[in-house]
């Protein structure tokens, strides 16, 4: 019995940490009020060679850091990342929404939300354009999809979003 309730959390372990994985959240970026934005550009691995290759967002991620969301979003425009759509879709969101194109970066989340629901970086980014648009019902709504999607651990996304949401209504 105890054997197969530790496999049990072994196997829901194993589950949520690659969900994570292949979440975008490792690829996020917090545009909290605070201004603490984040990257983590890594490669990932062309599952043909097993080589190492460029990440495609690496030139857009340096404008990003520089904040320069117009020439990151340009740059986005040229990128091909399959696989990595959802991911793609949501950094055209960010650097939209970074850059005032707050209808832009409305259609890029829905783009990457309807791949995966469950893209916590896309959640958090449209969640903090909710909160940017004065609707903080939704950002909350949002909040609890992230909490859904990462209920075994708790993601970075969720906190970034529970405290954006914290200083938009003043608590």
């Amino acid at each position: 019995m105890m054997r197969t309730v530790l496999s049990l959390l072994f196997v829901l372990t194993s589950a949520q940490v690659s969900f994570a994985a292949g979440s975008g959240g490792s690829s996020s970026y917090s545009s909290s009020s605070s201004g603490s934005d984040t990257s983590g550009t890594s490669s990932y691995s062309n599952s043909g060679s097993g080589n190492q290759q460029k990440d495609p967002f690496a030139k857009a991620y340096q404008f990003i850091n520089n904040e320069n969301f117009d020439d990151a979003f340009k740059e986005l425009q040229t990128v091909t990342a399959p696989g990595k759509k959802a991911d793609l879709y949501n950094l055209l969101g960010f650097t939209a929404r970074k850059s005032g194109k707050l209808d832009v970066a409305s259609e890029y989340y829905e783009r990457a939300l309807t791949i995966n629901a469950k893209h916590v970086g896309a959640l958090q980014y449209q969640g903090e354009l909710f909160i940017t648009l004065g609707d903080i019902e939704n950002a909350k709504q949002n909040l609890e999809k992230i909490k859904s999607a990462c209920w075994l651990f708790s993601c970075k996304e969720e906190k970034l979003l529970q405290v954006a949401i914290e200083e938009a209504v003043g608590s």
